[in-house]
């Protein structure tokens, strides 16, 4: 497989100017040190309306956490929970949030679009559930925002579908930077990577298709064609006729957008096939579970990610820390995004000195410069909050940082 090294200056400064240019104002991870927001949402109040009365301040504040705990991606779910945890006992540790503890409830989603909808009714149907995180695929989550709405339960995501941000739910809200913002980016490295003709794999749901949409577009607009682009179900596992497909195609790079088990076997795939062009995947291709089962494939990939354990920032290195000494492994995606969740709802209900869920939510959409392990959150007229992403290469079987891109 050819190593192809990006030029991080360039990469850097091409990436974040594109970004701008799609809208919104960045959020620098200036505008609060790493300690402040562990710190906002952790410290006790001694006013509002629900911190008065011993007996009231004393009741846990109870979220849910709908994610995969059984079947085979139940690797997922253990990530997630062990971030959801691990904040939850910071939050505790530093006094709870308004004098009173955190407290979560998780629901398994199972296998199955079904699975998944039975689980995040059961979450919005419990007695006393303030607000709801998930890291459920884009497609699992457009079924539930309806009755997320109805029951008007804030419901954060853990996806990056910008299609579910068009829909105007009010209670939903995506902790990741959507793909309308990444694939620009996504696609300026490419060219960076001398890609004028490649071809776009992808899975076939609504993060697939929408994402496949935005590199599509931003391809054409650089001068850049498409060599083919093939669209795959969620369940195929054999990729090598789509690959000898690209080939034949002519095309000069692959740009492949798929969920984690899914992409690790495209990693083992193409590695077989001793493919030599630059390659290019989603997040999920930086992800530790798709790394893990890909193992020395996975080396040469490039992705925009939205997390690394080489990430910057003093807010995520304490994160990394943390994890390694609570689970003795580095955290996945899947951890950052439930560890930053759990603390997005404790700065919400801080700010909004109530645990009634319209308030929380109208908290949400107040959210400023708020300093997560993974990223700086901003509502900036969507409700997509986070505000940059990694561009890192795989190498030794660990995402090594080559960028940052802010919004």
């Amino acid at each position: 497989m050819r190593k192809r090294k990006l030029s991080l200056l360039a990469l850097v400064v091409v990436l974040c100017c594109v970004l701008s240019a799609c809208g919104g104002s960045g959020a620098g991870s200036s505008a609060a040190s790493a300690g402040s927001a562990s710190a906002s949402a952790a410290q006790p109040s001694s006013s509002g309306d629900e911190a008065s009365g011993s007996g009231a301040s004393q009741e846990p504040i109870l979220l849910a956490v709908v994610t995969t705990l059984s079947g085979s991606n139940s690797g997922h779910g253990e990530y997630c929970k062990e971030g959801a945890e691990l904040a939850k006992e910071q939050i505790n540790a530093a006094g709870g949030v308004m004098g009173r503890p955190i407290e979560i409830v998780y629901e398994d989603n199972g296998e199955t679009e079904q699975s998944y909808v039975n689980a995040v009714v059961k979450a919005l149907t419990s007695d006393n559930v303030v607000g709801i995180y998930s890291n459920g695929y884009s497609s699992q989550v457009q079924l539930v925002c309806p009755e997320v709405q109805n029951y008007e339960i804030p419901f954060i995501g853990g996806c990056s579908s910008h299609a579910l941000l068009e829909q105007g739910f009010d209670y939903f809200w995506m902790l990741r930077l959507s793909d309308r913002y990444v694939s620009p980016a996504m696609v300026n490295a490419c060219v960076e990577l001398g890609m004028k003709n490649p071809a776009i794999l992808l899975v076939s749901d609504s993060y697939g298709q929408g994402m496949a949409d935005y590199v599509e577009k931003s391809l054409l607009e650089k001068g850049a064609t498409v060599a083919s682009r093939i669209s795959v179900s969620e369940s195929e596992r054999q990729f090598t006729p789509y690959l000898t497909q690209i080939m034949n195609s002519g095309a000069d790079g692959i740009i492949a957008i798929q969920h984690q088990d899914q992409a690790a076997v495209v990693m083992m795939q193409v590695e077989a096939m001793a493919i030599d062009l630059p390659l290019m995947g989603c997040s999920q291709y930086a992800s530790a579970l798709a790394i893990d089962t890909a193992g020395e494939s996975a080396n040469g990939w490039y992705s925009l990610a939205d997390w690394t354990v080489q990430t910057n920032t003093e807010r995520g290195k304490a994160f990394v820390e943390a994890y390694r000494a609570a689970y003795n492994r580095d955290p996945d995606m899947q951890s950052v995004c439930a560890y930053d969740g759990i603390y997005m709802y404790a700065d919400a209900i801080e700010r909004a000195q109530s645990s009634d869920p319209k308030d929380i939510n109208a908290a949400l959409g107040e959210t400023k410069d708020l300093v997560g392990a993974m990223t700086t959150y901003t509502y900036n007229g969507d409700h997509s909050l986070g505000t940059t992403i990694f561009m890192v290469q795989t190498e030794e079987l660990k995402g090594t940082l080559r960028g940052i891109v802010q919004r």
